[in-house]
């Protein structure tokens, strides 16, 4: 089968993950069609592929789970037995249920996964973890899973036969939260604007971007990375307690486990 097109569908809201895909599909001799699915739309896009598309999913892992803001916009997902790939980036803790269930989603609905990859990257909240990474030779590894999908996806080989295995458990391990919901600085902030226009939950309201919805954000910090007035931020003690735990159960030195 020829191929058609090469489809990034990926949520990345600080960055780290859209990296990642972007290396990836650097490898793929095809030409690439890019849905960043990070800013919120009330309105989901219709996203429709065909069989000879081929479609590559990236996600950071939140809690050992695929964020259910990305999730939302599945509703309008479809494929035709589309041959498709994985990927999930996380900060140095564990991916847990996150690949499975990622696979799980996508193959319900039409796609064929033919490779499917975990990789630990710096922390998006405690940026100490994983420091840096993906690094130099995070990216070689990155790399080279794109050249194996190439030549997968250009193989005279029928997808039908190839069965990806993850890890994982269902039922999925409940949804966790770090619970560090931004708090914003009024004598700092002058209402611009910018972090309610990029949130990727809605939870910042475009009339009053000095507030935030505790019950829709997803505590990814895309606000506070952002602010050029440094007016958003998080609670010092609760970043404290955070890093205290996470730099127990967190390991800066985990390898990316790749799946073909």
């Amino acid at each position: 089968m020829k191929m058609n097109e090469l489809k990034l569908v990926y949520f990345s809201p600080t960055g780290t993950t859209r990296k990642v895909v972007m290396e990836t599909a650097s490898r793929i001799s095809l030409k690439s069609v890019s849905f960043d699915l990070t800013v919120h739309k009330d309105k989901k896009p219709s996203l429709k592929f065909k069989n000879n598309d081929f479609v590559i999913f990236g996600i950071p892992v939140y809690g050992g789970r695929v964020p259910a803001t990305f999730l939302r916009y599945f509703e309008n997902l479809s494929g035709k037995n589309t041959p498709a790939a994985l990927i999930a980036t996380y900060g140095c803790r564990e991916y847990e249920d996150a690949l499975l269930e990622l696979k799980t989603e996508v193959e319900s609905r039409g796609f064929k996964v033919i490779g499917a990859a975990a990789f630990p990257t710096e922390h998006s909240i405690v940026r100490s973890i994983g420091l840096g990474r993906p690094n130099k030779e995070d990216l070689k590894t990155i790399s080279d899973y794109g050249i194996q999908l190439n030549r997968r996806i250009h193989s005279e080989a029928a997808f039908e036969g190839i069965q990806i295995t993850v890890p994982g458990n269902t039922p999925y391990r409940k949804p966790g939260s770090a619970g560090l919901v931004p708090k914003t600085d009024v004598s700092l902030c002058t209402e611009c604007g910018h972090c309610a226009k990029v949130c990727p939950s809605g939870a910042i309201p475009a009339k009053d971007p000095k507030k935030t919805d505790k019950k829709l954000c997803v505590s990814c910090q895309k606000c506070v990375r952002i602010c050029k007035e440094k007016a958003r931020y998080v609670s010092g003690m609760k970043l404290r307690m955070l890093t205290d735990r996470l730099n127990k159960v967190c390991k800066s030195d985990k390898d990316a486990e790749i799946f073909l």
